[in-house]
């Protein structure tokens, strides 16, 4: 799989930039629903095109990746331990 498959099975499935795989699943769902049966066959391809995308995604699960996928936190987390509300 290459970069423009990946494009074409979000496309394909109307899924948004930085939605997760729960919904990935749920725009899958959707589509599915009544479609005919050629169009399955597309579809059932992006969903385990996508799907296998995000199985081989490599997650360290550090503080630093938390921070910038939760960048609030980060910014909460700061200013909790900032001196200037030390005395709060």
């Amino acid at each position: 799989m290459n970069y423009s498959d990946l494009k074409r099975a979000l496309s394909l499935l109307g899924v948004p930039p930085g939605t997760s795989l729960e919904g990935v699943k749920d725009a899958y769902r959707k589509r599915v629903k009544g479609a005919p049966p050629e169009k399955l066959i597309e579809l059932n391809l992006a969903y385990r095109q996508i799907v296998d995308f995000c199985n081989r995604y490599p997650f360290s699960f550090s503080k630093e990746e938390f921070y910038r996928a939760f960048p609030e936190e980060a910014l909460r987390e700061g200013l909790y331990k900032h001196p200037l509300w030390e005395d709060l």
